[in-house]
């Protein structure tokens, strides 16, 4: 597998496949670039797919960067000069949507669409925020979840993997479910519980109302992390946003409606497609 030198000497794993108009694919927490193995194959079909592990994750060392979205938005702003990417579309799942909207700034021209997979601009709810993580989470709650993490990483998979997905598609697919829990327990828990830390912290909010890049919201019907304000605020808020909910699936569509996923995204990729921008000498 290919590997991409951050700016510190971590070395990012990634896999490439196809060719073509460029497809980046960022991961959500405690995840790695397998989960979107699959997509990647179909995507490639028609387009060039890079598929980054980001750095702390399983298949990619940690390095001397602190362990946060900052330096997660530093890295993928790197790996697309370093690869020379230009006129990309960037699908952001979950916690990769905050690191694709941190570097957005800086990408520029080399960015043409983004695609948000059921995320928030905001994980924590108070006075001024009741659409951030569905179980009502709140400031106070931070403290114990990364003490959860630290204590028993196991544990804590095993708790948390159900959400990830609807409760109809785990009781027609338990082998999904499994599959996923084996994946996010690879992960390192020092790791997760800084990255957790840092992205608890965060709020887009004002952020997404400056982009202006074209952005496609994707929404699970029955998330169990996200409820149908946090995208539709995006939507509503991005100036140049639109939003589809697939029904019947919770926080990863891509695995839960494969088909349906993948239609809507090129769909998207075709819509914004730069045709004019090569990158790294593919054809577009």
């Amino acid at each position: 597998m290919p590997q991409c030198v951050l700016p510190d000497g971590a070395a990012m794993s990634y896999a490439e496949a196809g060719a073509g108009a460029p497809i980046v694919l960022v991961h959500g927490w405690a995840a790695n670039g397998a989960f979107f193995r699959d997509l990647a194959t179909e995507l490639a079909k028609g387009h060039r797919v890079l598929t980054p592990t980001l750095r702390g994750h399983p298949g990619s060392e940690p390095g001397e960067a602190p362990l946060t979205i900052e330096t997660l938005a530093d890295d993928i702003a790197h790996f697309f000069e370093a690869l020379d990417l230009r006129g990309a579309t960037a699908l952001g799942w979950s916690m990769g949507a905050m690191a694709l909207w941190a570097a957005a700034p800086r990408l520029g021209s080399r960015l043409s669409a983004l695609i948000i997979e059921d995320m928030g601009p905001r994980l924590v709810n108070d006075a001024s925020w009741e659409h951030g993580i569905a179980s009502g989470y709140s400031a106070g709650d931070i403290a114990g979840t990364v003490s959860e993490i630290r204590s028993d990483w196991s544990a804590y998979v095993a708790r948390s993997a159900p959400r990830l997905f609807a409760p109809s598609v785990r009781a027609a697919c338990p082998e999904l479910e499994a599959w996923a829990a084996g994946e996010m327990a690879k992960a390192d828990a020092e790791a997760m519980a800084a990255f957790w830390s840092s992205m608890a912290a965060q709020d887009f909010r004002g952020a997404i109302a400056r982009i202006a890049t074209p952005m496609l919201v994707i929404h699970g019907g029955d998330s169990q992390v996200y409820d149908d304000g946090a995208t539709a605020f995006i939507a509503r808020t991005a100036p140049n946003a639109k939003r589809v909910v697939i029904p019947g699936v919770g926080h990863v569509p891509h695995l839960e409606a494969p088909d349906s996923f993948l239609k809507e995204i090129e769909a998207f990729a075709r819509e914004t497609r730069r045709p004019e921008l090569r990158s790294g000498g593919a054809t577009p």
